[in-house]
């Protein structure tokens, strides 16, 4: 029987690697969950602010609210995602007393690692903004 010369444990560096692997795709896949979410909240708040800011110029255009908020919704997943608009509670600021309106973006994410959705309550994260902005008038005389 011949000896080998040279022996060297390749069939361990396979095992390690093996072994290795999948916890190195999860958290992988955890990381990109992670920017997603990010991704998907940065988009939906600025969607809220403006909506927000076509209604202090149009205060009673609710419809027109949701429209603009609906066109800064960009990547997201049209059937996830809920806009509304309505009316704020006044604040008397300076002795004015203008209207607020207040827009709201909720959008429903799912993770794509399966190990994380399965620590979720339905596998989802409801993401919400919203804005509120005093709406512009000019005092009276």
């Amino acid at each position: 029987m011949k000896k080998c010369m040279h022996s060297r444990p390749y069939g361990q560096s396979m095992v390690e690697f093996a072994l290795i692997l999948p916890a190195f795709l999860l958290l992988s896949v955890m990381v990109f969950d992670l920017g997603r979410v990010i991704y998907y909240y940065s988009t939906i708040h600025n969607a809220a602010r403006e909506g927000a800011r076509y209604g202090i110029i149009h205060p009673n255009d609710f419809s027109g609210m949701i429209n603009t908020a609906s066109k800064y919704v960009i990547g997201l997943d049209p059937t996830q995602t809920v806009l509304t608009a309505a009316p704020g509670t006044p604040e008397p600021v300076n002795g004015f007393n203008n209207p607020t309106i207040k827009v709201t973006v909720s959008y429903t994410f799912r993770p794509a690692t399966p190990l994380v959705a399965n620590f979720l309550s339905g596998g989802t994260i409801t993401l919400n903004s919203d804005a509120v902005m005093r709406t512009e008038s000019l005092p009276s005389p």
